[in-house]
């Protein structure tokens, strides 16, 4: 796509079938939807199961995110691995199928120093010619990735190459300290759910990566701060926060909750988690998450967006 990667690009829910199987045709419908309500591009990222996958799931699923989002937005692969050979295998398979950028996360079964992080990133980002954002997983990382080598990774290769997904807590400050560090060039995308918009909106973020049950909901938010109407934006970001608070407690709570209420809307057939599963959402959790959910749709639906000039 010829406009810039920025915006909202939420990460879509993999959706099973009753036997377990991806369910492709509910993942065209995701990525319709989020473009449907106005979102830039979609993406497959952790909470996408990725690491759930078999390799030729994955690869497919790089080929059907670019037939997916048929040049309406942009589509997104998560293509890091445990080892170099392996992510830049997966990097290969998606840029040459059309991927408009690759989401890359580092190697969580081992903690990297600053030399083995640069150079995996390094390997992966050579090997490719669409952008790649380097995404940090909090909850996977056995070490932080550093803000020298996320720097020294923009400096070698500009920021048209390289944005960044850092989910290191607390995100506020690290936004800060990896703008200050590369002289405000970084392209940083938030990566909390939207947990941290209204601060992270402040500290310069390209965009966010929500996930598609509250796509609308954070296209809303991101336009509403964008217009400075930060009064209006607070309302939802607020409640938005609580929302993420109950789901992001592990990768299998946000997935028992979120694909709860995809099913609920009709954007997702079955419930389904491939297991083993760590997380099982208690009844009265799923009660208290509807009340707020419903809640932040019609508060969203209720805001008069001002048109803004392309960027």
């Amino acid at each position: 796509m010829s406009h810039p990667i920025q915006g909202v690009m939420p990460v879509v829910i993999m959706p099973y079938d009753h036997d377990g199987e991806v369910d492709w045709t509910s993942l065209h419908s995701q990525v319709r939807h989020m473009a449907n309500v106005g979102c830039d591009g979609a993406v497959v990222g952790q909470v996408s199961e990725v690491l759930r996958l078999s390799d030729a799931e994955r690869r497919r699923m790089a080929e059907e995110m670019v037939t997916a989002a048929d040049g309406k937005i942009h589509a997104i692969m998560s293509t890091g691995g445990e080892s170099i050979h392996q992510a830049v295998s997966f990097s290969r398979h998606a840029d040459e199928a059309g991927c408009d950028a690759l989401l890359v996360m580092h190697p969580s079964i081992m903690a990297l120093d600053d030399g083995q992080m640069l150079a995996y990133y390094r390997e992966v980002i050579e090997a490719v010619t669409c952008p790649v954002l380097v995404h940090h997983a909090k909850s996977m990382a056995k070490r932080p990735l550093s803000i020298a080598v996320q720097a020294e990774l923009l400096d070698l290769y500009g920021p048209d190459k390289v944005m960044f997904k850092p989910e290191a807590a607390p995100t506020p400050p690290r936004v800060s300290e990896l703008m200050a560090a590369t002289g405000g060039k970084a392209r940083i995308f938030e990566g909390d759910g939207g947990m941290m918009l209204a601060d992270t909106f402040q500290r310069g973020v390209t965009g966010v990566i929500p996930a598609t049950e509250i796509a609308e909901i954070v296209v809303v938010l991101w336009h509403l701060l964008r217009q400075g109407r930060d009064a209006e934006a607070r309302r939802i970001a607020y409640p938005l926060s609580y929302l993420m608070c109950h789901m992001m407690n592990s990768i299998d709570c946000y997935l028992g909750i979120s694909k709860h209420l995809l099913a609920r809307r009709g954007l997702m057939e079955t419930t389904h988690i491939r297991p083993p599963i760590d997380y099982h959402v208690d009844p009265a959790t799923l009660r208290e998450v509807e009340t707020v959910y419903d809640d932040l749709l019609e508060a969203a639906r209720g805001v008069s967006l001002a048109q803004e000039a392309a960027q």
